[in-house]
Order: C-alpha cells, then structure tokens, then sequence
C-alpha cells in the first residue's frame, strides 16, 4: 500500500509536525542552548577550603605516571589526593607507593581481590568519600590530567554562594580523524545540554572526570544507596538526586578543564556510548521529558522538512525554517565552543548532530534488545 505525501491530509500532517518541532528546537536554542553562549563568570569565591581530590582507578599504571605529577603539584593551600586502587593487577601499587614516598599529600586505599566482593567503582569511591579528611571533594579519573596547576583553585572559586555542587568540563584530547571529531562532538554535546540545563535552574547530570560536591551532599541521599547495583552511575546518578537550583553551579574557566583519553577505536566507543545511556531512565522525569523531547524533536524535524521539500509543497517556508534554524544552531553552538575551547566543531555541528542523533537511536535500540555491555575491568 503507497502512502501519498502529495495529498492534502498529508501535507496538512506534514506542515504540523514541522511546525511544532520547529517552535520545539527553537525553544531548545534560544531559551537553554543561548545560556552558555552568553555565560559570564563574574563572581568567585574567595574562600579557600582544604579539599579532598579522589581518584578510583584500576589497573592504570601508565596513566598515574603521566597525570598524577599535575595533579600532586596543584597550586592550592591545602589538599589531599585519595587514590582508591581497586584490584588492580598491574604495577599501580608499586607507582603509587613511589608517588607517595614523593608527595606528603597523597593518601592510597588498596582494595584487594575477595569472592564476595561485588561493588564495582561505586564500591571504591564510597571508600574515598569516608576516607577523606575534608567536606568539599573534587573527583576525577586516573586518565584524566588537568590542563594547569590551577584546576583545583577554579573549581572551589566556582562555588560562589557556596554551593555543594559544581559542574566541571572535561573534553577529549584533539586527534586526527572522523571518529576522533564524533568523540569530541559527542561530549561537547553532552556538556552543552548538562551545563545549560544547570544555568537554567534544571541540573541533572555531571561527568566524573571533572565533579566536585561535597561529603554532606553524598552522605545526605546515602550515596550511592538507591542505585547500588548499577554499575554506572557514580557521577549521574548522584548528582540527579542531589543537584537543585540553588546547591549547583558550574565551572568553565580554561585552567579548570580536564583533558581525557579518547577511544580510539569504534567497537570501543560504540561499547562505551551504549554504557553511559543505561542509566538516563532512572533520572527524575522532568530530565528525562526534556533530554527525549529534544532529540524527538529534532527527528521530526529533519523528517516532516524533508517529506515536504520531496513533495514540492511549503518549499518557501520549509527552507526558511531549515535555514533559521541551522544557522541560528551554529552561531549559538559556535560562541559557545568558544567558552569550551572547541571551536573546530562548531560549524560541522548540525552534521555531527544527525549523525550522533543515529548513533544514539541504535545505542538504545542495542541496550533495549540486550544489556549484555561489556564493561571495563
């Protein structure tokens, strides 16, 4: 049976849904999207409380020899660092144990391997958390290495009204490649919508390569009690259930960024894309009406504009409403890749962003026929 999309009702079905989704998308731009573009951070705060940095970290030897040096040295009064080793099999202990032979500051947790041991990275964190001498906590991953000395210092001015949550960055190192550019975009994208989310008063999610809340916070929904079995989840998820309006503010100073390793390879990426979208259900529903409302959008969008410019009908208005809508998507997306150091990807935005919108459609279409995901041991 043909479908007509040259008949009136269709065309009438068709002009709707652009429609809507246009005023949809454009309320996304110009009402959230715009507040990074225009962010100006023009208060710090100029207290200066001992911190607690914690690291969980398995099997990662090469990585504490390159990015813990950085980390170690920050310029900031007075802190500690808490690396938890977690089963690690490699060197780790024997890295750590020169480090801290180094560096007064540098306190280790070694979990060792038990047959009832069940706890994942949820397990070691929790640790780090009661182990740590002070109330604010930055955490990071042993992969990650702070871009300057400075990283713990902006983090806490960011904290202006002394919230108990603070929203870092931490984008990809910049390689050759089409997937190298899908992994950046992908992230900045992410940052894009957590960040905005959270100059709007609507904080959901924050990444563990650059987080910081402090220990009441944690302990205040009892850590990670109501999400225990999930194996991702330490930085989302917590912060869904503790992020308000007011406890939350975010930090994008250039010296506060954490740089992370990309994947390298599309099995990797694809395994790791299919990770970090297993936990979205469980955040509070107005976060998941509006992180599904914004792609669907988006989806019908592209759709409805096509199936009219195939159809010869609306052409005027459909290019017109193209046309607004992908530039005004690249000057908004461009002044904010300023703000986030990202400035290549800016004007190939609305390609990777179809591309990405698909990639992600199949990631959940994969985890929903089966969540056998690899995860990284």
């Amino acid at each position: 049976m043909e479908i007509n999309i040259s008949s009136e009702s269709a065309i009438l079905f068709w002009q709707t849904l652009l429609i809507l989704s246009a005023a949809v998308q454009f309320g996304f731009l110009f009402l959230i999207y715009s507040r990074l573009a225009f962010f100006k951070n023009s208060e710090i705060s100029k207290a200066k409380p001992p911190v607690s940095v914690i690291i969980a970290a398995r099997n990662e030897e090469e990585n504490l020899l390159t990015n813990m040096p950085i980390i170690l040295e920050q310029d900031y009064p007075d802190f500690e660092v808490i690396v938890i080793n977690d089963r690690s099999v490699d060197d780790s202990i024997d890295v750590l144990k020169a480090f801290g032979e180094r560096y007064s500051s540098l306190r280790v947790i070694n979990i060792r391997e038990n047959d009832r041991y069940e706890g994942g990275k949820k397990y070691a964190v929790t640790l780090g958390v009661k182990g740590a001498k002070y109330d604010r906590l930055i955490f990071t991953d042993a992969d990650c290495k702070p871009v300057s000395r400075k990283w713990i210092e902006k983090v806490v001015e960011a904290a202006v009204n002394d919230q108990d949550i603070v929203l870092g960055y931490s984008p990809y190192l910049r390689q050759r490649g089409f997937l190298n550019k899908v992994i950046r975009y992908d992230a900045y994208a992410t940052a894009m919508n957590y960040l905005n989310f959270a100059l709007c008063g609507l904080p959901y999610m924050g990444v563990g390569r650059n987080l910081s809340y402090t220990k009441s916070a944690f302990f205040s929904v009892g850590g990670f009690r109501s999400h225990y079995r999930l194996l991702s989840g330490d930085d989302d998820l917590l912060i869904n259930q503790i992020a308000q309006k007011k406890n939350t503010h975010i930090c994008v100073d250039a010296l506060a960024e954490v740089q992370s390793k990309p994947e390298e390879e599309w099995r990797s990426y694809w395994m790791q894309k299919r990770r970090h979208l297993t936990t979205g259900s469980s955040y509070r529903f107005i976060h998941r009406f509006l992180l599904v409302l914004q792609p669907v959008s988006l989806l019908v969008f592209w759709l409805s504009a096509i199936a009219l410019l195939v159809s010869h009908n609306w052409l005027e208005i459909t290019l017109t409403l193209v046309f607004v809508r992908v530039l005004a998507q690249i000057l908004i997306f461009r002044r904010s890749s300023r703000v986030l150091g990202q400035t290549d990807l800016a004007i190939l935005s609305p390609i990777f962003e179809i591309f990405t919108l698909v990639l992600t459609a199949c990631a959940h279409t994969a985890n929903a026929v089966s969540n056998r995901i690899p995860w990284k041991t």
